[in-house]
């Protein structure tokens, strides 16, 4: 049986709010709506508020682009759920299913609706669709079909003290390397020679990148199975198949 997540009071979760790095959240706005959840919610329900709200924020802090909450496409609400389960240790509140799902987007859809009534956002369309697709039905439906350009962060690695970036495009590309060339940079790059200049930056950049890290394959960075819908993808970008 996994571990339970711990148990904040009020007190303590105030103090993680004053001392994080936020991303579109507002300390002040965040303040407010614990001090107004604490009088309804006990301090279990008031601290898996919490963990997913710090986990959403967390999320967030790995995106690029997005003015405020309502420029977030629904399909994100979808990836921040695969991302926070592989980050995330807090028990199984995280693991990918229908239960866990509907309650993390659930409060976030709170979060939201008290910036609404303090017209601090203006509505939750994409959430509300996101919540539609992915919890609407009787299993978890994950969005696959996602409409990435390729220069979207997919992950960041920290290490030595320092925050090393991979994009969708790396996250394509070290697809290909597993399923088409075998884990073998040299047909990689020489696949890449037959497209473009641009693929054989991308290429050497990213082996750079990854023996930077002492890192080699995919799953060294992957957080989740790779779907058909994926490696399509990925061929697709890598090869200009998409022109």
């Amino acid at each position: 049986m996994a571990p339970k997540a711990p148990i904040f009071p009020l007190k303590l979760i105030l103090s993680q709010i004053k001392d994080m790095q936020v991303f579109l959240f507002r300390k002040t706005d965040l303040t407010a709506f614990f001090n107004q959840q604490a009088e309804a919610k006990t301090e279990a329900e008031l601290s898996i508020l919490f963990d997913d709200l710090f986990a959403f924020n967390a999320y967030l802090g790995r995106l690029e682009g997005y003015p405020s909450f309502e420029a977030i496409p629904f399909w994100e609400y979808s990836t921040c759920l695969e991302w926070v389960e592989s980050h995330f240790l807090g028990g199984d509140s995280f693991d990918l299913n229908l239960k866990n799902a509907r309650r993390f987007l659930g409060n976030v859809h709170t979060y939201y609706e008290h910036l609404i009534s303090l017209s601090k956002m203006k509505d939750i369309a994409n959430l509300d669709k996101a919540i539609k697709e992915i919890c609407g039905g009787k299993k978890l439906k994950l969005v696959t079909d996602i409409p990435f350009t390729g220069t979207e962060t997919y992950t960041a690695i920290y290490q030595g003290g320092k925050e090393v970036r991979f994009d969708v495009a790396d996250y394509w590309v070290l697809i290909l390397h597993s399923t088409l060339f075998d884990d073998n940079w040299t047909k990689l790059l020489e696949a890449a020679f037959g497209v473009s200049g641009e693929r054989i930056q991308k290429v050497k950049e990213l082996q750079s990148k990854m023996e930077g890290l002492g890192k080699s394959k995919l799953w060294d960075i992957a957080y989740h199975d790779v779907t058909k819908a994926e490696a399509d993808r990925a061929e697709a970008w890598f090869f200009d198949k998409d022109k």
